[in-house]
Formats: C-alpha cells, structure tokens, sequence
C-alpha cells in the first residue's frame, strides 16, 4: 500500500530528498518562506554564503521543483508543505511547531486545574496529568525548533 501511494506521487519523493534532504536548499527555502521576495545578492548576504553565484543556485534548484518563481532578477516563494515542514505551520514570516498548539492546551487545562485544587481535590490529578503533557509538548516542541535549519 505505501508503495502504491509513493509510486502515484514520485515528485513528492524526489523534493523531499532533493530539498529537504540538502541543509543548504532548505536553509534557503525556509528563508524565502520568510522574506516571501529576494534576489540571490539578498540571499548571499542573508545565509553568509560565499558568493551570490551559490546562492542562485539554490534558488534555481528550488525553481526547477516549483517552489520559487523568477521574476526580472528577483524570485517569488511558492508556498509548499513536503518533508520536515509537514510538522510546522506557517503564518506570514512565522513558522510554527504544530505541538506548541498542545502545549497551550495543556497550559490551559493544567492551570485551570491547579486554579481549582482548593474548591475540589481531586482537580490535583488533573493538574498534575495536564502539566506532564505540558512539559511533554513543551520537550517536542523546542525538539522541533532545533531540527528547523537556523537562516
């Protein structure tokens, strides 16, 4: 069955190794994810690569899977979810570990709880339950901020 579903999709495969497996193409698409527009000078200066020539060439790799579009010396992000950034969300120049929304429920529920200890005691459990998986989604969350290339 999944061999089926890689077979109806082999572009997807190929982006994932030839973008998301490559530190610096990913470096460079989350960057433009960020700045939306940029040239390959911008891009040179902002990742501190050697040349811009390097630079354009990401880019250009990136243009080849669709994921930027080249217009007059400047390229255009287009949006895509593949890879590692199936676990984030973006929102404008943000992009977001999905668990941190966990982790603002538990925050929520566990102080709530512990709000309400001194009315019922046996919201003590709830609390002690709901800040475990605070600190559970808390641990993921800054796991998935470090797996996120740094631009």
């Amino acid at each position: 069955m999944l061999s089926l579903l890689a077979s109806n999709n082999p572009d997807e495969n190929e982006l994932d190794r030839e973008v998301g497996g490559e530190y610096n193409t990913l470096r460079t698409y989350i960057y433009m994810l960020r700045a939306r527009i940029c040239s390959a000078r911008d891009l040179q200066r902002a990742l501190g690569f050697s040349s811009p020539t390097l630079a354009q060439h990401h880019l250009e790799k990136l243009r080849r899977f669709g994921l930027v579009v080249k217009d007059d010396g400047t390229y255009r992000v287009v949006p895509k979810t593949f890879g590692v950034l199936k676990l984030y969300i973006r929102s404008g120049k943000w992009i977001v570990p999905r668990t941190i929304f966990f982790a603002i429920i538990f925050g929520i529920l566990g102080t709530g709880s512990a709000i309400s200890i001194p009315q019922n005691p046996s919201f003590a459990i709830i609390s002690i339950v709901s800040f475990a998986g605070l600190g559970y989604a808390l641990y993921e969350t800054m796991r998935f901020y470090k797996i996120l290339p740094r631009t």
